[in-house]
């Protein structure tokens, strides 16, 4: 199967936070769990993220887009809610902390899943450092730059 994915629909235009969040929604529809969840859901998770700037997309050739991701630098005692609260929700306040950088939520069209993950850590649109994420069994993982061949790229470590 070929995959076409790029890092910009059209890297010209800015879109507008209304647009971001409808980007995001039809991510959502292509993914079987992320269609059940509730609509309250998109701003505890979604809009917050889009108001910090801090979600990034993957489209395909013809411009849809295909993945999103988004993150927040959270400081220690978020981090431990993070890791050992079940109900756990981020304030606004909590976004950006200036603390380790972690991976809040991955969202990608079914097929595209290992592409856009690979893409997205490569691209490390959070800015200089690595950042750390929870798998859905609850291990930690942090990216980490290395070189392959000519180039770098940020891949996933396990860390617990």
């Amino acid at each position: 199967m070929n995959v076409y994915v790029k890092h910009h629909q059209n890297p010209e235009r800015t879109y507008e936070p209304y647009e971001k969040l409808g980007m995001a929604v039809r991510c959502m529809l292509y993914n079987k769990n992320y269609s059940t969840y509730s609509v309250a859901c998109l701003q505890k998770w979604t809009e917050f993220a889009i108001q910090h700037g801090q979600i990034y997309f993957l489209y395909s050739n013809s411009g849809l887009p295909l993945a999103y991701m988004t993150w927040a630098t959270l400081a220690v005692d978020t981090q431990e809610r993070l890791l050992y609260d079940p109900a756990f929700t981020l304030h606004p306040s909590e976004w950006n902390e200036k603390g380790d950088i972690w991976i809040l939520d991955f969202c990608c069209k079914p097929g595209y899943g290992s592409v856009a993950a690979r893409k997205m850590l490569a691209a490390a649109p959070w800015g200089l450092g690595s950042a750390k994420w929870l798998s859905r069994k609850n291990r930690v993982f942090q990216s980490e730059r290395i070189s392959i061949g000519k180039g770098e790229c940020n891949v996933g470590i396990q860390t617990d």
